[in-house]
């Protein structure tokens, strides 16, 4: 059975949502066992109530990491 998320690892290319605009990075730092990526500089942190990647001290709607290998 495959994964159902990308294991993050440094160089990978992600995408930054933030209010509509999508900006490409690649994976900086990968932390915490992979529950914590430094992306652009901003610390981005697992989130357990959606399981989505978020800028570390915003809510967990806030600025999204996404993972995708096919980005």
């Amino acid at each position: 059975m495959s994964s159902s998320r990308p294991f993050p690892y440094v160089g990978m290319p992600v995408s930054v949502m933030h209010l509509g605009v999508t900006e490409e990075h690649l994976v900086e730092e990968v932390l915490d066992e992979g529950r914590t990526l430094v992306v652009g500089g901003e610390t981005f942190t697992l989130r357990r109530l959606n399981g989505w990647f978020v800028r570390r001290e915003e809510p967990y709607y806030g600025t999204r990491l996404l993972l995708d290998s096919a980005v």
